[in-house]
């Protein structure tokens, strides 16, 4: 088992932006646990589906994850049942930027993964406006967010835009 030091911001991207990114990576995620720990299948990496296993909160967890054939992917597909979340996801320099899809669509996530806990943040991408650290806030955790019915999900979208007034910043 490893660690995984992960950092989660909610961000407003340019729409131009949007376009000069490409196509992206499409992931679609299934939680068949949504608790903690969480299990969750994932299918649209470029190494295959992937199984993960995390466990704790905050920018430091236990993560375990390993490959799977794509035959057992659609089972465990299949056994999250309604707890899958789609997304479109870009690389950008050490950041990641996550677009959510289907009732979760206007959610954008900028996450980084860290070496150390408090490793000073880089820039975030051009064109891309952090507007709050949400690794704390576990609306914004990716099992939590399947687990959500389509109407929860759309509400939050939502309601996260409009609480980003007074966030001090990245490296505060």
């Amino acid at each position: 088992m490893g660690w995984e030091i992960e950092r989660r911001f909610l961000v407003r991207v340019e729409e131009a932006v949007w376009f000069q990114l490409g196509a992206g990576r499409h992931f679609r995620q299934g939680y068949i646990v949504a608790g903690d720990p969480s299990v969750r299948i994932r299918t649209g990496e470029e190494r295959g589906a992937v199984i993960a296993c995390k466990s704790g909160k905050g920018i430091r967890r236990a993560e375990f994850e390993t490959g799977v054939p794509d035959e057992m992917a659609d089972l465990l597909m299949v056994t999250a049942g309604s707890r899958v979340i789609e997304k479109v996801r870009w690389k950008l320099g050490p950041w990641e930027l996550d677009r959510f899809l289907g009732p979760l669509e206007g959610l954008a996530l900028l996450e980084i993964e860290l070496e150390a806990e408090h490793a000073v943040l880089p820039d975030p991408p051009t064109g891309v406006q952090v507007l709050r650290e949400v690794t704390d806030d576990k609306r914004f955790v990716s099992s939590v967010l399947a687990a959500s019915s389509p109407r929860k999900q759309k509400k939050l979208v939502r309601q996260a835009y409009k609480e980003v007034r007074g966030w001090t910043g990245l490296n505060a």
